[in-house]
């Protein structure tokens, strides 16, 4: 047997060493036989071809690089001795350093509480540094400053602005292995079957702890923790699947992506390395410093390369061997037993109470077994989409195509359900867009999430039922009476596209003459998108009212800035004294804003030639790339990088204005796709997170809009955006205020 193996190894390389001693017949045998030598041991780990053309990982050692150590012992130290109840207080370069771990009470302690703390503890140390920094005589010290003197032994001013808090993560990891019994042998397989290190399985320990549904504040998802940038290079992202949730279709993408870097860097620390910092930074690290990963965490300077960066290879090796050590640290582990799964493709768009019906599986289960479902899908509002893997139990299907094969014609579907929406206008209530689109208030607050307050506000985007259609305008202008008009008051409206007069004052349940004097309007076919009109206002919109608390700002302590809602001043009364009425508002403090987003511009014609030829134009909304614009528009990037004269990698920025034939789909179908894409965004982020507060400060010389959004928790763009309306956020004046929303997990317990 061992023959048979090591003949079958050697067959290839026999077979180059011929074709080698073909090419070159006087080739001396022993410079042959050194070329066979190279070829059966290769200098560096390279995968090997196997006969389904599938590829077989090689084992490759992961050793500590000198110079590294202190860091690896630092992680192990946070992943197998402090749980999530510990802050550890340390110097952010020098991991050797401790100054003390912080016990902060048992999970009961509010998240607010335990910051508070810790930054008490922070500036204890930043005290006795700054002490140290100023005086030349170390006599007369207290036993903290000893302490201290000693660890830090020299520059305690550097040190003082150094401080960090890292939170343990014993019990995470612990739940980490528990969770990654499920996974881990598959995981495996497939790093296996891509030609890339086994070890590199643990990675999502360090990502993830192995939670299918984390979900960073940076948009990155899964156990892999892919953002929608990088997913989209390997995995379906859409508002009806999104696969970076599923653990295997996850795990091909990470095989592939760490492959890909390997090939590029040729180093298996600087392609992990790139997997946080991304390929292109770490081939100008290497560029500059080598391909030695100390020297580039020691030395590269880059805004970006901050402490996850610097920190991601040292994790994923503390978190290996931690991994390969489970029993010396975490004795009498439950570990979970692998998840065996069988799976079909479906060749139709299926409604998931159709697949409930016919696979006798509870809307939870297909939930449960098939994460990458997201839920306008396990709702109903989306039906599985062609082409998507359906997964159930192992243990209760042997095989699903039969069951597939029995749902009648009459219940496939050659498209998806499409998606509809109504941009909340002042004074909308959620029963009166219910009238308005011949749906129910019940289903209104399902299918976008709303609370039990029914609290909606204006420029808010909301998800209409599939199906809908909105009634005629007399019958609106029933349910909206003019009453609700207050004399004298207006509201701002931009005009959009194809809109009119007629049409607005529709919208708004006006009179067109009245819009047109109040305007100054002497043509009223010579409206153009972007003008803004004066709307006369209904009575019952709800003031914002910002108070300022009067506390003197400092660098810990920014001035607070809250938001408050006041009541209407009166009610319809009709309805009664007891009755909530929904109105439009702003958000109040605490509020949640589910699905809240900047509405961007809609696409607008810039001219009747235009028109004609089916180009419009859109502004560029945060997250969006010209690769976006093509796949919603079905045309490819060159075309539009020709019909808007962009070159090579040429950037767009925010506001920018792009051109997009409309040849091969409606602006309304673009526009479909479009709303999707953000509101998945805002679905996913509003349910991990939520609004604790806001905060108002001056911007500061030099600092940049992404340092503003990685001042604690990552904040996304578009929701910074959203706070700052009335300015250009990629260009804000030192001393101008801004407005930062603070966000916080939705699962914490901090009010």
């Amino acid at each position: 047997m061992f023959s048979n193996t090591l003949r079958n190894s050697i067959r290839p390389f026999y077979c180059q060493f011929q074709e080698v001693k073909g090419v070159f017949p006087g080739f001396p045998l022993p410079g042959l036989v050194l070329i066979l030598v190279l070829l059966l041991f290769p200098a560096t780990p390279v995968a090997a071809g196997t006969s389904d053309g599938s590829t077989t990982s090689v084992e490759y050692d992961f050793p500590i690089p000198p110079g590294l150590e202190g860091r690896v012992d630092f992680w192990k130290k946070v992943y197998t001795e402090y749980t999530t109840d510990h802050a550890v207080i340390h110097d952010m370069d020098d991991l050797g350093i401790i100054y003390e771990a912080v016990y902060l009470g048992d999970s009961k302690l509010s998240r607010r509480a335990k910051e508070r703390r810790t930054e008490s503890i922070k500036n204890h140390y930043r005290s006795i540094l700054r002490r140290l920094a100023r005086i030349k005589e170390f006599s007369d010290l207290t036993e903290d400053e000893k302490r201290v003197y000693r660890m830090v032994k020299g520059d305690y001013y550097r040190a003082s602005r150094n401080i960090r808090v890292q939170i343990g993560q014993k019990d995470r990891f612990r739940e980490g292995l528990e969770r990654s019994g499920m996974y881990m042998d598959r995981i495996r397989k497939i790093l296996r079957e891509y030609g890339v290190p086994v070890d590199l399985a643990v990675l999502p320990h360090v990502e993830s702890s192995f939670q299918i549904g984390a979900y960073s504040s940076a948009g990155a998802a899964g156990i892999w923790q892919f953002t929608r940038g990088t997913g989209n290079l390997f995995l379906r992202i859409g508002y009806d699947v999104d696969e970076r949730r599923d653990p295997y279709l996850a795990t091909e993408a990470a095989a592939k992506l760490l492959k890909l870097n390997y090939d590029n860097l040729q180093s298996w620390p600087l392609a992990i390395t790139a997997y946080n910092h991304g390929q292109q930074g770490m081939k100008r690290a290497k560029a500059l410093h080598g391909d030695d990963i100390v020297k580039i965490i020691d030395n590269y300077r880059s805004r970006t390369f901050g402490f996850a960066s610097k920190n991601f290879y040292a994790e994923f090796l503390a978190a290996l061997h931690v991994d390969q050590n489970r029993d010396r640290y975490f004795p009498n582990l439950e570990v979970s037993n692998p998840l065996k799964l069988v799976s079909h493709r479906f060749d139709d768009y299926v409604h998931v109470e159709t697949v409930m019906d016919h696979f006798k599986i509870s809307r939870e289960e297909v939930a449960r077994y098939n994460p990458a479902l997201r839920q306008p899908v396990i709702s109903g509002e989306k039906r599985i989409p062609r082409g998507y893997a359906f997964q159930a139990p192992a243990d209760r299907y042997s095989d699903l195509q039969p069951i597939y094969a029995s749902i009648p014609e009459t219940d496939r579907f050659g498209g998806q359900i499409r998606s509809k929406w109504h941009t909340v206008g002042r004074g909308d209530t959620l029963s009166g867009i219910a009238v308005r689109y011949r749906t129910t208030v019940n289903d209104l607050k399902r299918i976008n999430n709303l609370g039990p307050s029914n609290r909606i506000y204006a420029n808010q985007v909301l998800q209409l039922p599939g199906g809908v259609s909105e009634k005629p305008a007399f019958i609106r202008a029933k349910a909206e009476p003019r009453s609700y008009f207050k004399t004298g008051e207006t509201i701002d409206y931009r005009v959009q596209a194809r809109d009119n007069l007629t049409k607005i004052a529709r919208k708004f349940s006006s009179d067109p003459g009245e819009l047109a004097r109040i305007n100054s309007i002497s043509n009223p076919d010579a409206l153009h998108p972007g003008q803004w009109l004066k709307i006369p206002q209904r009575e019952v919109v709800a003031q914002a009212i910002k108070e300022v608390i009067t506390q003197p700002e400092t660098e810990t302590n920014p001035k607070n800035f809250y938001l408050k809602v006041d009541k209407p001043d009166s009610e319809e009364k009709e309805k009664g004294p007891n009755v909530k009425v929904d109105y439009a508002q702003e958000p109040s403090q605490m509020d949640r804003l589910n699905q809240r987003r900047p509405a961007f511009l809609p696409v607008a014609f810039a001219s009747d030639e235009h028109r004609s030829l089916g180009i419009g134009e859109i502004t560029v909304d945060f997250d969006e790339t010209i690769s976006h614009y093509a796949e919603w528009s079905n045309q490819s990037v060159s075309q539009l990088k020709r019909v808007n004269e962009l070159r090579g990698n040429a950037p767009i920025t925010v506001n920018d204005q792009i051109k997009v034939p409309f040849t091969r789909v409606t602006p309304e179908k673009f526009e479909e796709r479009r709303q999707e894409y953000h509101k998945a965004i805002q679905e996913d982020f509003f349910s991990n997170y939520k609004i604790s507060k806001l905060v108002v400060r001056s911007v500061k010389k030099g600092e940049t809009l992404w340092e503003i959004c990685n001042e604690s928790t990552f904040i996304p763009f578009w929701l910074l955006s959203s706070y700052n309306a009335d300015k250009n956020i990629n260009s804000l004046h030192v001393g101008e205020p801004i407005v930062i929303p603070l966000i916080l997990p939705s699962k914490s317990e901090d009010s």
